[in-house]
């Protein structure tokens, strides 16, 4: 089970939610638990749990970018932090803040959302060692939907393409780069094929989550329904320092497998944000005119959330 949000879920959450509720009620729990697709595949997960053939599900927003346009609210304020606790608490704010983020989920989709978790630190890993904005320009660089305009309004050419098929499109040719994050670099042992890692920071988000389908919740026992919830928020608590210990682990671990890591210049990285200084505002402009969802006032949310943990910006988004 190599990823994260797996890991706390299996590992701790699971056992956790078992042992208080056998401890502290009459209740056995019995919990089925099906990664890596065994039940619905990871792209169907929000489509699974609002038919309830599973009561809890975990998965990335990123893949409902429409069905979850506002959600994904990270992705349109890149350059953030690369620290994963301060995503998830920046996040957690927005989503105490902007009661759509749980209205969408409830009306619907018949579920809510019970814990953030964060993915890691978003760099580039490329066949070639880049340190110039400018070096973007004209080449292909992978990437999933919603952070491929990052590299388009840069010069580059995105090319749209899944975690599983990195190696195979390296290898062929099909991009030079690629935005992801570090974990890939080893599970997919790229090293052969693009062994340069540039740390870019276009930041840490808080894209993936635990939700629970309205029905289960709603049936089970009220102390139950208590100790769900109050397990659910320290998981939440939990997954921003959790992801940022994993992050750690694999920085190290490529370094020692032979990664060419280099640090992206700073003024280089500042200059890259000044290119997307507008593209928020854009894109928050046009998922309202196409759903009629509050986003830019969830941007704006954001930006301010991310200020109040501690972070500044390398240029200050402007929303309308």
């Amino acid at each position: 089970m190599n990823w994260h949000l797996i890991q706390l879920a299996h590992n701790w959450f699971v056992p956790e939610l078992k042992k208080r509720i056998e401890t502290r009620t009459p209740h056995k729990l019995e919990m089925v638990e099906g990664w890596a697709s065994s039940i619905v595949k990871a792209t169907e997960v929000l489509e699974g749990v609002e038919s309830g053939i599973v009561g809890l599900g975990m998965f990335g927003w990123g893949h409902e970018a429409g069905k979850m346009a506002l959600h994904n609210f990270p992705y349109y304020a890149p350059f953030f932090s690369p620290n994963a606790a301060l995503a998830n608490s920046a996040a957690r704010k927005v989503y105490d803040q902007v009661p759509a983020l749980q209205d969408i989920l409830i009306k619907n989709h018949k579920q809510r959302n019970l814990v953030l978790v964060p993915i890691d630190n978003y760099d580039i890993i490329a066949k070639f060692p880049l340190a110039k904005l400018s070096e973007v320009k004209g080449k292909k660089f992978g990437g999933a939907g919603p952070n491929l305009p990052w590299i388009e309004r840069a010069g580059g050419i995105p090319v749209s393409v899944t975690g599983p098929e990195f190696y195979t499109a390296f290898q062929t040719g099909l991009f030079e780069g690629s935005i992801a994050v570090v974990s890939i670099m080893d599970s997919l042992k790229l090293y052969p094929v693009a062994p340069y890692y540039i740390r870019i920071n276009f930041g840490a988000m808080a894209v993936i989550g635990m939700n629970v389908n309205l029905d289960s919740f709603n049936r089970l026992p009220k102390e139950v329904q208590a100790i769900l919830e109050e397990t659910a928020r320290e998981m939440d608590a939990k997954a921003g320092p959790f992801t940022q210990e994993v992050t750690d682990k694999y920085m190290a671990l490529i370094a020692t497998n032979g990664a060419k890591i280099s640090e992206f210049p700073a003024d280089e990285r500042a200059a890259w944000a000044k290119l997307l200084a507008d593209w928020p505002n854009e894109r928050a402009g046009e998922i309202e005119k196409e759903t009629g969802w509050p986003m830019k006032a969830t941007l704006k949310a954001f930006l301010k959330a991310a200020e109040d943990v501690g972070y500044t910006w390398p240029i200050r988004y402007k929303i309308d």
